[in-house]
Order: structure tokens, then sequence, then C-alpha cells
């Protein structure tokens, strides 16, 4: 149930601040010194805006790979938290997936100075990912 309920309440929080940066964000924000600002952009390419060709199918060849990673290595140890951290990065791929086919860009808006700029889904997969390899190395100890 605590699934369900992460995903659908970042679902709502992904989507509404993307509205807004879209709706709102006219010109950039200095949230943090003159390291952290809010900025409407609009991501055509995949990480750190790269642009590659392809990328939809890319994108898909590596959500395909994580989920073949996940049942070949992950699944059998049947650890809650791998298994919520590893469906929560899958899902959050997925959706940038789908907002790449259906809008052939995503809106991003957070922007760290001499990083990159990004969104809420971004950050999703990020800490998810985190706590993802910080379960599999506590269970290699």
């Amino acid at each position: 149930m605590i699934f369900y309920i992460i995903i659908i309440v970042s679902l709502i929080l992904d989507l509404l601040t993307k509205n807004i940066a879209l709706n709102f964000l006219n010109n950039r924000i200095n949230i943090l010194w003159d390291f952290f600002y809010l900025e409407y952009f609009e991501n055509t390419g995949i990480a750190f805006s790269i642009a590659l060709p392809f990328i939809k199918l890319i994108t898909i060849i590596l959500i395909i790979w994580i989920f073949y990673y996940y049942f070949k290595e992950e699944r059998y140890k049947k650890n809650i938290f791998i298994d919520i951290s590893f469906w929560l990065i899958l899902w959050w791929a997925i959706w940038n997936w789908i907002e790449r086919v259906f809008n052939s860009k995503v809106i991003d808006f957070l922007w760290v100075k001499y990083f990159s700029i990004f969104n809420l889904a971004d950050s999703f997969i990020t800490i998810w990912a985190i706590i993802y390899a910080i379960c599999i190395l506590k269970n290699k100890k």
C-alpha cells in the first residue's frame, strides 16, 4: 500500500511542479545564493540535457536492461527495500520516457549551477537509486 501512495503523491507533485513551471516560471528565480535557481527549460535530451539520436529507443533499452538486471540479480533476495526502490526507479524512468514520447521533451526547472537542470522525477530517480545502492551494499556485507 505504501508503494502506491508514494507513486501517487510523487506523481502529483511532479505534474503539479511542471505545470507551475510551465505557466508561471517566466524568469530565473534565485533560490540559494548564486548556486540554485528555478528556471523553465524544455529538455529534449536525456540526463544533463545530452542530445542523442534515437533517444526514445535508447531510453527503452535502458529500462529493459534495468528490468533484466533486477530479475536476474536482485529479485530472489526478497528484500522489501530493494524491491520498492527498484520499482520506483523503473516507474520514474518509464514516466520520463512516456513524457518524451508524447511531448518530445521533459520540463526541467531546478537548476544547480555548474551541474545540471532537472525536475522532481529526476530527483526521485536519484533518491531511489541511492536507497537501492545502500540496500545492495548492506546486503553484501
